[in-house]
């Protein structure tokens, strides 16, 4: 097989990618991060359910949902096939070329995958792409530097050694089933040799219950004669009650549609009547109309009025407050004329208050200086002081003088500027008396128009009350008519129905004939109802005994066929009893039989270890001469899975190769294995030359190409160096 296609789709790095493959050897290049192991890790997670990570972290960042399709061609059938899987759970094949679906679900799709990889059902799809196609990077030597039991553990799943053991240990089970079945047979034989001890008395039953059915079938063959004869003279009875029935209802429905007739009659009648006053009903509708609408129109004139009364109301009472407001504003505008006198006096106040504060402070801080009693210009004492009088007490004298001065100078200073306050008052009402008066004129103007108005619309509803007259006489006289014309309508219903009427009447009446002739040719003799009642009774208690008598007859046909199932189940146990005996002796032959393959297997495990080692070994050895270009080394796989190499005689360990021959021995086991294990034959190497210098690097590149025999080689690289040894490169750009 070949992979031809894969197809990525929010997949990691990749957004949307598509990469198509030829046979061949291909180098996949590109710097760090730009997805070339993603390639991997999508082969390896479709085909062989392998993602050693959680899938929201294959996921491309901020995507909620991925897919990979790998497309490969089979080497069963040599048929282009597409595997699908998602992130969410749809995982499935397609053929293309009849463009179906034939498998779906994991447990299909494995199927399909083991068949047309060439693969034994059951085998590990991850162990198989770890080990052998796509060791994961910087992993490839690893497990043979491992020791024996860790080598053992990953190559005895990969070859299915374990299988075997596996096998051996379920035998148990078997074995303990087996002998579970020995047990059974032996308990089936005894509870059958139980049964039969009650053959006799259940044959005796049986012939009991033969002779009670013969005489049953007697009385229900003489009570069901007896039934048919008591049904048939019921029958005709009930035939003449019927036929009675229905000429009793057929007379009735002809006595209830001839008093519809009558009542259609009647409305005919009535309806040539009511034509005259429809007439009039219709004038008296218009007239009423007509003057319902004038009404109308009046009533809406007097809302008018009635709107102009309360506009005139507000009006006038708006003249009022205006009025009252212009000669308040008129009386406190006199006060105006003093604002400027008054804003005089104020700032004369507040500088002759101001003086005396100043003079009263410096009065102050002189009584501080003075305290001693000394002038605080000579440094002596006062001399014109009077007798007994100290400078501190002349001072604080004339501080009081000072109070009182600027007390008094406050009051009035209070005073002029409450008159102040008023005055700049009555400079506001003053500005309002010309928009007042302007107010007043627009008040007196609007007064006017609205009262013209009112007067106009007087005029017009002078009528109103010859109206309302007019109309109360028209809906009267309307009202004593009784509305003919709904009357009508209500009548022509009635009537429309007579024709219909007398079609039913002449049905019916050809009915009765009808039903009077079955009478006279079914009922020989008047319909008598007691005995027909009697007649009922009579048949319904032979009805009872016949049902009774049947049901035991059924009740002993059950209980003869069950014993006779019994006697049939005596005679197959009879026979088969030396089965059982048979099945005893088998099923302990059979146990000793699976002893023997489970000890067999258990010593078959290391057997086929050793046989899948040998063919390995072989074949790794052609592919490691094929890819060294040296045929004078023997590489070796032994028995504990580890790699040596036979050189000039000498074996020389895994771990004392060089990195170079080490990574060639490596990739000739690996190849090896899968070659003997399935048709595939495709390998993937994710950096192989990390922690290579550049001459190891191209020696590698040179041993990849010297392999032959493999559909498809894929080197994951970040460098260029294996551009110039493969068959195809497909360079990746991040």
């Amino acid at each position: 097989m070949y992979i031809s296609k894969i197809e990525l789709e929010n997949i990691k790095s990749h957004a949307s990618a598509v990469f198509e493959f030829s046979r061949g050897t291909t180098a996949i290049t590109g710097e760090n991060g730009a997805g070339k192991t993603s390639i991997i890790e999508a082969v390896a997670w479709v085909l062989f359910d392998l993602l050693e990570y959680k899938k929201d972290d294959f996921l491309k960042r901020g995507a909620t949902k991925g897919h990979a399709r790998v497309t490969f061609i089979s080497s069963l059938d040599e048929r282009e096939y597409v595997v699908y899987r998602d992130t969410g759970t749809s995982y499935n094949v397609i053929d293309p070329r009849i463009g179906t679906r034939i498998a779906d679900k994991k447990e299909e799709v494995f199927r399909f995958l083991w068949q047309h990889l060439g693969l034994e059902p059951g085998t590990d799809l991850r162990s198989l792409f770890r080990q052998a196609i796509g060791v994961p990077q910087g992993t490839f030597t690893a497990i043979f530097l491992e020791g024996a039991t860790d080598r053992k553990i990953a190559f005895d799943r990969l070859l299915k050694v374990e299988e075997y053991r596996q096998a051996a240990q379920k035998l148990i089970e078997t074995e303990r089933f087996i002998t579970s079945g020995i047990a059974d047979a032996r308990e089936r034989i005894a509870r059958a040799e139980g049964q039969l001890a009650r053959s006799e008395a259940v044959a005796e039953e049986h012939q009991g219950y033969t002779i009670q059915i013969g005489e049953l079938l007697k009385v229900v063959e003489t009570l069901g004669a007896k039934l048919a004869e008591k049904r048939e003279l019921l029958t005709c009875l009930d035939e003449a009650e019927r036929l009675a029935s229905a000429i009793t209802a057929a007379q009735a429905e002809q006595k209830r549609v001839n008093e519809l007739i009558s009542r259609a009659e009647a409305a005919a009648r009535e309806i040539t009547d009511l034509q005259p006053k429809i007439a009039e009903q219709e004038l008296l509708e218009k007239e009423r109309d007509r003057l319902q609408k004038d009404l109308a129109e009046q009533r809406a004139l007097a809302g008018q009025i009635a709107s102009l009364d309360t506009r005139l109301a507000r009006l006038r009472d708006n003249y009022k407050q205006n009025s009252q407001a212009l000669k308040e504003a008129r009386e406190k505008a006199v006060l105006a004329a003093n604002v400027s006198s008054l804003e005089s006096r104020d700032a004369e106040l507040v500088r002759e208050i101001a003086g005396l504060r100043a003079s009263l402070e410096r009065d102050q801080r002189f009584q501080r200086e003075i305290k001693n009693g000394l002038c605080p210009i000579l440094s002596q004492a006062c001399l014109n002081l009077k007798p007994g009088e100290t400078l501190e007490s002349f001072v604080t004298s004339q501080f009081a003088e000072l109070n009182t001065q600027i007390t008094t100078f406050e009051q009035q200073h209070g005073s002029v500027t409450n008159e102040l306050k008023a005055a700049r008052d009555a400079l506001r009402y003053a500005s309002m008396v010309d928009s007042l008066n302007k107010r007043e004129e627009d008040l007196k103007a609007e007064g006017v128009q609205l009262k013209v108005e009112r007067e106009a619309l007087e005029k017009s509803i002078a009528t109103l009350p010859d109206l309302e007259r007019e109309f109360t006489s028209a809906d009267a006289q309307l009202r004593e008519l009784g509305d003919p014309c709904s009357r009508v309508k209500y009548l022509q219903a009635d009537a429309a129905r007579e024709p219909e009427l007398r079609e039913s009447i002449i049905a019916i009446t050809t009915e009765l004939t009808n039903l009077e002739k079955q009478r006279q040719t079914f009922v020989t003799e008047p319909y008598d109802r007691e005995r027909h009642l009697t007649l009922r009774r009579e048949t319904a208690d032979v009805e009872r005994r016949h049902a009774e008598a049947a049901a035991r007859l059924d009740l002993s046909r059950q209980r003869q066929a069950q014993l006779a199932a019994e006697l049939a189940q005596f005679e197959t146990l009879r026979a088969s009893l030396s089965g059982e005996f048979q099945e005893k002796e088998r099923l302990e032959n059979v146990a000793e039989t699976t002893a023997f393959i489970r000890d067999t297997l258990k010593e078959a495990a290391p057997r086929v270890a050793r046989n899948y080692v040998y063919h390995v070994s072989l074949e790794a050895n052609v592919l490691f001469r094929e890819i060294t270009g040296n045929a004078e080394r023997t590489l070796k796989w032994g028995e504990d899975y580890a790699i040596t190499v036979e050189e000039e005689g000498y074996d020389r360990p895994f771990q004392s190769l060089s990195g170079g021959e080490q990574m060639a021995a490596a990739l000739a086991v690996r190849l090896a294995i899968l070659k003997q294990l399935s048709d595939i034959r495709i390998a993937f190497f994710d950096e192989p030359t990390t922690n290579m210098d550049a001459e190891r690097r191209e020696n590698f590149a040179l041993e990849i190409s010297r392999i032959k025999h493999f559909d498809q080689l894929f080197v994951i690289s970040h460098d260029e160096t294996f551009d110039n040894y493969v068959d195809n490169v497909i360079e990746l750009s991040s």
